[in-house]
């Protein structure tokens, strides 16, 4: 059965904003990308997207996206923290059940947007440093990465899978992982519901033992992604 296309909300119209739209459509998902300034507006216009001025600050015009009813997820990604941080304070009141998706550049504000009831706050220097190390330590990976966290050169996903009770990956060591090898797919990290939905790089210095109920977020080819979620549903 074909999955059921998302109805997404991306707050903002900036570089960032804009990227993450693009990504998004390409995944065939329906995003509506919205911002109250005029001149990111007209950027994100500029570069293709059909982007729409709406007053963030509005309950009204928020409520008449369609938020808690047809959107399933809302991005905020506007270039100001503060202005994250009241757009979330804002959708989580209208929608208290619906994802939100945040972004920061400071510990301090993703404190405060897990606080205004973010869903999962994205730290973008966290990410550059990931890709640092790997430029280092793994230059292969880093192309990898390049292609597809960062550019458009292969036709790769990220996808985050469920840990299963009883599968070959419960009770194996996050830098033990060789999923390379066997599945061609490259592990980002793991979200462990004991720690929040914070995303631990495969590169933490601190062992991280995976368990049943953790979130392995790996990127790679669909039909290799889809081979490894077969084999994790199969028991030990």
């Amino acid at each position: 059965m074909e999955e059921r296309k998302r109805n997404i909300v991306v707050a903002g119209a900036g570089p960032v904003a804009q990227e993450v739209a693009r990504q998004l459509c390409e995944r065939g998902e329906r995003v509506r990308l919205v911002d109250y300034d005029a001149e990111r507006l007209k950027k994100a216009r500029l570069a293709g997207f059909k982007a729409e001025q709406v007053n963030l600050e509005d309950d009204e015009e928020l409520r008449s996206l369609g938020l808690g009813s047809e959107v399933d997820v809302l991005f905020a990604l506007l270039e100001e923290d503060a202005e994250n941080v009241f757009l979330v304070i804002s959708v989580r009141a209208l929608a208290p059940k619906m994802p939100i998706v945040a972004i920061s550049e400071t510990e301090e504000t993703v404190k405060r947007l897990q606080a205004a009831g973010a869903t999962k706050v994205i730290d973008p220097y966290q990410i550059s440093g990931y890709r640092i190390y790997e430029m280092v330590h793994r230059p292969v990976i880093a192309e990898i990465m390049d292609r597809t966290v960062f550019g458009r050169g292969v036709d790769l996903q990220i996808s985050e899978i469920p840990v299963p009770a009883g599968c070959f990956l419960d009770g194996e060591y996050l830098d033990r992982l060789e999923l390379g090898s066997r599945y061609d797919l490259v592990v980002l990290g793991v979200v462990d519901r004991d720690y929040g939905d914070q995303l631990i790089f495969a590169t933490h210095p601190k062992r991280h033992r995976i368990d049943e109920g953790d979130i392995i977020v790996v990127i790679g080819r669909r039909d290799e992604l889809d081979r490894l979620k077969r084999d994790m549903e199969k028991p030990a």
